[in-house]
């Protein structure tokens, strides 16, 4: 078998005296999807964070690549994309030129599709032309899911990419992140979402958080 993309042994995270993530393990191999569930405030962001390096384990260990997760940022940052938040975008810059952006980025690196099918994939053709500021929440959100998965990566880590999404787009979304899958990238996702939760189910391991003491 191939090595593991993420390898996650019995990490926890404290804040003062207030463990916001109980201990938790899992490996990942290349195409393997791990869908993270749970209640609010169970540590799927947490957990998210330490994997993507911007946040470090109280215990235990977390490896990226076979790194450790915090120095891996730097050593593989162009295996890793990561949508954990709002889209870092440019406001002067359309929907279609922030992907040629990525393009010209990685290239020689940028595995595809071209830019035409990877709108018409994300069913944004129509916004092609228009600024950041200019979408509407779901566009919004969409345009970031899109963006993110334009990027050359091994490891995808997505918190909850259907935030905004109607029932439509949310098939949608499904249907790009299997796409990610099926060209041998790893996903890390944390989501509510039922129909994404089975799809990345049945590609690999399920994570559940328990509720989190009150």
């Amino acid at each position: 078998m191939t090595a593991p993309v993420v390898e996650v042994h019995a990490a926890t995270r404290t804040h003062g005296t207030v463990q916001v993530l109980a201990p938790v393990s899992l490996t990942l191999h290349p195409g393997q999807a791990c869908a993270v569930v749970g209640p609010n405030g169970a540590g799927k962001s947490t957990l998210l964070r330490l994997v993507a390096g911007t946040d470090t384990p109280t215990s235990g260990e977390v490896l990226v690549l076979g790194t450790p997760a915090r120095g891996a940022r730097l050593a593989h940052r162009e295996s890793i994309t990561r949508l954990l938040g709002p889209a870092p975008t440019y406001p002067d810059l359309t929907v279609a030129e922030h992907l040629q952006l990525v393009q010209v980025a990685w290239a020689g690196r940028h595995p595809g599709p071209d830019l035409d099918a990877a709108l018409a994939a994300a069913h944004l053709e129509r916004v092609r032309g228009q600024f950041p500021g200019e979408l509407s929440s779901g566009e919004s959100q969409m345009f970031a899911l899109a963006l993110a998965l334009y990027r050359p990566a091994s490891l995808v880590l997505l918190d909850e990419p259907e935030q905004r999404l109607d029932a439509a787009w949310r098939q949608v979304a499904v249907e790009l992140v299997l796409g990610a899958l099926d060209q041998g990238r790893a996903v890390l996702a944390a989501t509510h979402d039922p129909g994404l939760r089975e799809a990345l189910a049945a590609r690999g391991p399920l994570v559940e958080l328990d509720e989190p003491a009150r």
